[in-house]
Formats: C-alpha cells, structure tokens, sequence
C-alpha cells in the first residue's frame, strides 16, 4: 500500500467537510447575487462562463475525490483523482492546441492525450509502491479517457475518476 500521511478517517472527515462547505457556498452563491458578484470579481478570471450561474467545476471535483474515497480502496481512489488531475488536463490542452478529429464532440487528439497521460501516472504510481497491477492500470487509463471523452449532462471532472475507479476496482486482484 501507498505511503500516506492522513488515516483514512482524517481524510474522509477533511475531504468530507470540505466538500460539504464548499459545496453549502455555492448553493449560497448560486441563490444570492450580491455574492455571486464578489465571488466572480475575485476568481471570474478563472472561471468558464457557463459557471457563473451554475456549480463551478471545482464542486465537481471535491464530490469525484470524496466519492473516490469512500467507494474505492485506497490506491485506486488516489490514482483516480490523480487521473482526473493530470489526464484531463493533458486532454484539455492537446484538444485546444493540437485538437484536429472531433469524436463525440471532442478532439481525438485530446482523448489520447488523456489515455497516455493517465498510463503514465498509473505506472509512475506503480513504480512508487502503489498496490496495483499493469492491467489494472491500463483498465482505468481507458475508463478514465472514456470518463472525460463521452458527452454526459454530467460534468467529466466528476465522470472521470468515477469510471476509473469503477473499471480499476473490478480487475481480479
């Protein structure tokens, strides 16, 4: 097992309050203007338009990790995270800049940005003492790449880790 340095109860209850609080400010936010408007002052520049009236992506991050977490084994929920944190963002740049063929509404280029982004982490991790296998890794890698490439209603920073760890979880031991 990874070396880590929360137990898996201080984690939950710090990734748990976190999430709760962040996600009880942007019900807040959401509802009243006035704090709309001081919170897009100071962070607007960092955010997609589309989130100026709805969840920010970072909502859908914090429940990815928290869900992560709490469904999956340790090593699978921290691999899944780090998918989300370096595959989707390889896919977002390589699809802006290089993006080219479009499938299912993103750029090709990006999604295989992401898949060998994610083979990459998941075998750093390995090499790193993390308890999974190399086809666990390249399992999740695709449930990670099909996580951000399929079009959902559902945000892929939460799609992303989720059938990664799903797909991981369930490679035999």
């Amino acid at each position: 097992m990874a070396m880590c340095f929360l137990s898996e109860t201080a984690l939950l209850l710090a990734l748990g309050s976190v999430t709760f609080l962040f996600l009880l400010f942007e019900f807040i936010r959401l509802r009243v203007s006035g704090i709309n408007r001081w919170f897009i002052s100071r962070f607007g520049s960092m955010m997609k338009v589309q989130e100026v009236s709805s969840v920010t992506t970072s909502s859908y991050v914090l429940v990815a990790a928290l869900a992560s977490y709490m469904l999956f084994s340790r090593d699978i929920a921290i691999l899944s995270v780090a998918f989300l944190a370096i595959g989707d963002v390889a896919a977002a740049i390589v699809g802006q800049h290089m993006g080219r063929t479009r499938l299912f509404g993103k750029a090709l280029e990006g999604d295989l940005a992401c898949f060998l982004s994610c083979l990459a982490t998941g075998f750093i991790f390995y090499y790193a003492g993390f308890d999974v296998g190399s086809l666990t890794i390249v399992i999740g890698a695709v449930g990670a790449t099909v996580g951000q490439a399929i079009q959902m209603p559902v945000d892929d920073n939460l799609t992303l880790p989720l059938f990664a760890g799903v797909l991981m979880a369930a490679v035999p031991g």
